[in-house]
């Protein structure tokens, strides 16, 4: 992503003098005859000093530990400032960053143009934890770090932990023979978890491309099947002026970004279920270039989530490259809405990305990093490994009171 002043926006942050400034409160507490009235005022005035020092600690942190990010390389997880667009025919919006042209956006959804803010929205705000021990029983794959810089601290997501191996599968990052995210944990409690790109929404289209035999979808566009058919999900993509398509790695975020797309490769289906009792699912995906599923028991109201990481290999599927989501139900009767297909983040090389520096095997102290926004990001893919003792701190989203 190129930055206002055109140069690799790097994904750091920098303070925040808003928020650094302190407040200075003088109390004058006069002369008193009363000596007792003078140690009450005291009294009070230590309690509403410890109340409002808890008050500040409770709310978010000391100021001195707020930081603003600047750039785009860990979006959509953190993102610097930027203008928003909105597409009327979807009623979607999200944040953009952009070089300063006036080329037209068009929606990641529908295609069609849309419109840009005026106005610059402000920069994702973090806190920086620098008690952070830096050492493995403490740094957890997945966890965001603000690293030492130059002029700026860098802040990336942890990938690998010393003791690991970093590989290839093609052109895709595996660690410890797992794929990334894989070996981050998806079970895991992150600060900061690891983000889902929407890129069809179903409750957004007056006409679906979802399809089934058996399925109607009502007015309320409300799924229901009277058999065990598939509904199939049919992808059309808007480079390619939505005609059929397989899915591919699309930022929205990167609208000014020149660069060849990627084939996506890990999906996630999300929707809302009614059901009378107890329901069984089954998810088809088109992964590697053969059909796997997963089976998933529903219950009364319930939000499905069903990721491709956990399907394994049928012999038959109705799903394929322009067709790599499908649902059916297998027991029960079954209402579904808000059906919603995203794509997973794939941390993997790009064309310019020197490939014979792997396999690379973390020794102690050692880590790989790696930036959400996977096209553009300055990484350990650029820098290589990186040492405990450049790592500054842990970093979470501020939260505003």
């Amino acid at each position: 992503m190129l930055d206002h002043s055109g140069n690799i926006a790097p994904d750091d942050f920098v303070p925040n003098a808003e928020y650094q400034a302190s407040r200075k409160q003088r109390v004058s507490l006069g002369k008193s005859v009363d000596r007792r009235r003078t140690v009450a005022n005291l009294f009070f005035l230590v309690f509403l000093a410890v109340v409002i020092a808890w008050i500040g600690w409770h709310r978010g942190r000391a100021p001195a530990g707020l930081f603003a990010i600047h750039g785009s390389s860990m979006a959509p997880t953190l993102l610097g400032e930027h203008h928003v667009v909105g597409c009327v025919a979807c009623g979607l919006d999200w944040p953009v960053t952009m070089s300063g042209d006036e080329s037209p956006i068009y929606c990641f959804h529908c295609g069609k143009q849309v419109q840009v803010s005026e106005r610059i929205h402000a920069a994702s705000r973090v806190i920086l934890n620098e008690k952070l021990a830096v050492t493995t029983d403490v740094l957890r794959p997945g966890d965001v770090v603000a690293l030492r810089g130059e002029s700026m601290l860098r802040v990336k997501r942890i990938a690998a932990v010393p003791g690991d191996t970093i590989e290839l599968d093609g052109a895709y990052l595996i660690v410890n023979g797992k794929s990334v995210v894989q070996r981050m944990g998806r079970e895991q409690q992150l600060t900061l978890p690891l983000p889902i790109l929407p890129f069809e929404l179903d409750h957004r289209r007056s006409q679906s491309r979802w399809s089934g035999k058996s399925w109607r979808r009502s007015h309320q566009r409300i799924w229901e099947s009277s058999d065990a058919s598939w509904l199939v999900y049919h992808h059309r993509s808007i480079h390619q002026q939505n005609q059929s398509s397989v899915v591919w790695d699309d930022y929205p975020c990167n609208v000014d970004v020149d660069r060849k797309l990627q084939l996506a490769n890990r999906f996630v289906l999300t929707a809302e279920v009614a059901c009378q009792g107890e329901a069984l699912l089954e998810v088809a995906f088109w992964l590697n270039q053969q059909p796997c599923a997963v089976v998933q028991r529903v219950t009364v109201e319930s939000n499905l989530v069903v990721s491709s990481d956990d399907a394994t290999v049928m012999s038959l599927g109705p799903v394929a490259g322009e067709y790599p989501v499908a649902i059916r139900v297998l027991e029960g009767s079954v209402h579904l809405s808000r059906l919603v297909v995203a794509r997973q983040i794939e941390y993997r090389l790009r064309p310019q990305d020197d490939r014979t520096l792997y396999p690379i095997q973390l020794g102690r102290g050692e880590y790989f990093v790696l930036g959400d926004n996977v096209p553009v990001s300055v990484d350990s893919r650029d820098f290589g490994v990186i040492s405990s003792d450049s790592i500054k701190g842990s970093v979470e989203l501020f939260q505003s009171p």
